[in-house]
């Protein structure tokens, strides 16, 4: 009779294969935990956060000089950092109280990474995401201490303003990533202000969008302090079973990602109060802005700039000497049902820029497209074109201000309408014809 002792040996042997199969899956398990998981975790990547309270606030010093609301600037890591499984060199920094990795996405509107994460964002590590501004006040700062192999890279945001917020009541913030570990602490220096105080209409924490990975401290509550401190230490062992996503990938589905205008602030009242009662309406929505605190100015006009036989609305409006910051174009324009939706949303004034005032000069075809663009003038002699270039809608400030006479006519003789400039800074009068191949405009003397 054959013996049965190999074959129970192959059975004991599969046996064991198994039980430390599924030893080493619990094992996983227990150390890590949901992909959309809330402090103190860990999620599935395996971050945690923690007090960071022994953690110094360091003072950055370098200026990105990112003077703009929705903004971001590239930065240039020190040295590389590891997020989510992936190593970086370069990291976006938002004005809106973010940094992305592989992505450029200043999206103002926070959302809570409870259900979801945040679509559009990509790798973020948020310490206040949130809508602030940065045109007039506050600064986007970065540092580099230490030296190798244990430097700390610091951004912060120094005195910034929220968007439409009394412009004195600031918030100051920042994110040190370690060198070595790719540890994050969040620190809180000034987040006490009377509106969205203390994170109170923030997003603060981690994610990975591609991977669908988020770790959450607060969302819209006011969890944050003045001197606090939040720890996120990289995982010394990240989960294995969780897939990685390369820098390069994430800047591929960046570049695919379509940008998405949305409305916010007086844009989004001003389309809400037009849809509901008609373009009619403007004219008392202008007294309305005239009487309320701040008071703004407005001017209009309704011109086909698209060229695709609806009209848009152009409006512009400015706050005067003493509120520069309210310099604002808005674009509109009715779908095919009829309702109104927003094309642009530029502020044409900053700290570097100031514009007292604004005023429409001129609707002429400059771009000689068969479409009118719309010149704006404001009070330090710059001009703007509003034009459409490949079908998509966009605002061009033309070089040189000039405080005499503007006329349209065709100053060079080759058949098509320039732009004559009296009083110029450096050239005294010049033409400004479209140089259509380089998509600009261009200067000359002019005699």
């Amino acid at each position: 009779m054959r013996s049965r002792r190999p074959f129970l040996l192959i059975i004991l042997f599969a046996a064991a294969i198994l039980l430390t199969f599924f030893l080493v899956r619990r094992a996983i398990r227990a150390d890590f935990g949901p992909v959309l998981a809330q402090c103190p975790g860990p999620d599935a990547y395996g971050y945690t956060c923690a007090s960071g309270a022994g953690f110094a606030y360091i003072d950055a010093t370098h200026d990105t000089q990112l003077y703009q609301d929705d903004g971001s600037t590239l930065l240039e890591l020190p040295f590389p950092v590891t997020f989510y499984g992936t190593d970086y060199t370069q990291m976006y920094a938002s004005s809106n109280g973010a940094l992305q990795f592989g992505h450029n996405a200043p999206i103002f509107s926070n959302e809570c990474l409870t259900d979801q994460v945040a679509s559009g964002m990509g790798d973020m590590i948020a310490p206040y995401w949130d809508d602030l501004d940065l045109r007039f006040y506050g600064y986007l700062e970065t540092e580099t201490v230490g030296e190798a192999p244990n430097r700390i890279f610091v951004v912060e945001w120094d005195d910034v303003p929220r968007f439409g917020d009394n412009e004195d009541d600031r918030v100051t913030f920042a994110v040190q990533v370690f060198e070595g570990s790719s540890d994050i602490v969040f620190l809180y220096e000034d987040v006490t202000t009377f509106e969205g105080h203390n994170g109170s209409s923030a997003t603060i924490g981690l994610q990975s969008e591609a991977q669908g990975l988020a770790l959450q401290f607060s969302c819209n509550q006011a969890a944050v302090a003045d001197a606090g401190r939040i720890y996120f230490p990289h995982p010394d062992v990240p989960n294995p079973s969780v897939g990685q996503e390369s820098a390069a990938a994430a800047v591929a589905s960046n570049a695919a990602a379509p940008a998405t205008l949305l409305a916010k602030g007086i844009a989004a009242d001003l389309i809400t109060a037009l849809n509901q009662r008609g373009p009619g309406y403007l004219t008392q929505l202008q007294t309305q802005w005239r009487a309320q605190s701040p008071a703004r100015a407005a001017v209009w006009e309704w011109v086909d700039v698209t060229g695709n036989g609806r009209s848009n609305l152009i409006l512009l409006l400015y706050g005067g000497p003493t509120r520069p910051e309210l310099a604002q174009l808005i674009v509109l324009e009715a779908d095919e049902a009829g309702h109104l939706g927003l094309l642009l949303d530029e502020r044409l004034s900053n700290r570097d820029d100031p514009a007292a005032e604004l005023s429409i000069v001129s609707t002429a075809d400059v771009t000689n497209d068969g479409r009118p663009d719309v010149l704006i003038l404001d009070d330090t002699g710059r001009l703007t074109a509003v034009t459409a270039i490949d079908d998509n809608l966009t605002h061009l400030s033309i070089p040189e201000r000039c405080d005499g006479n503007l006329g349209i006519l065709d100053g060079n003789r080759d058949g098509r309408l320039d732009i004559i400039r009296d009083g110029c800074e450096t050239k005294g009068r010049i033409l400004v014809s479209w140089n259509t191949a380089a998509a600009t405009f261009q200067i000359a003397d002019q005699p």
